[in-house]
């Protein structure tokens, strides 16, 4: 090897994908493939449904990133704060804000390191996270909007939102 910076590892990069899409098929998870080494797919837990991720296996690193919630309207510093320490008992998973200030979950993991079973695992992660943290982050990020929705919904006689 030359003083260069060291070559990707392609049969790594190979085992990974291929790790991922065995955890997808073993899940029963139909996946879109934007391009060779991307997996889009949509998980659902009991509380958040129809979370759409994307799986991504790079030269050196497989990174989930999976939409949480849009950019919150108020309470971002409790919101943020609430975020921040669910973080002490996450395993892989991070939440960040994209550019337009929306919450995403991502994990990165070292493409040796992936196997199906750790795919299965941080998919297992990522829903009970999910789940565990959402109506919460609703509830803050967004209170007047559910409180007007909920006194809309009391004047025409319709149940209550869930999320309250």
């Amino acid at each position: 090897m030359s003083g260069g910076a060291a070559e990707p590892d392609a049969p790594a990069r190979q085992r990974a994908r291929d790790a991922v899409r065995a955890a997808l098929a073993h899940a029963g998870l139909a996946a879109s493939q934007p391009d060779a080494w991307t997996l889009d797919v949509a998980v659902s837990g009991e509380q958040r449904r129809g979370m759409p991720v994307r799986l991504h296996v790079d030269e050196r690193t497989t990174t989930l990133r999976a939409f949480f919630m849009r950019a919150p309207d108020e309470n971002e510093d409790a919101l943020y704060a609430l975020l921040l320490r669910r973080h002490l008992r996450s395993y892989l998973l991070r939440f960040a804000l994209d550019a337009d200030g929306d919450v995403l979950l991502l994990a990165t993991l070292p493409n040796a390191a992936v196997t199906a079973e750790e795919v299965d695992r941080l998919l297992g992660q990522l829903v009970r996270t999910a789940d565990e943290t959402h109506a919460t982050a609703l509830r803050l990020g967004f209170a007047t909007s559910i409180a007007r929705e909920q006194a809309w919904r009391a004047r025409i006689g319709a149940p209550p939102n869930p999320i309250t």
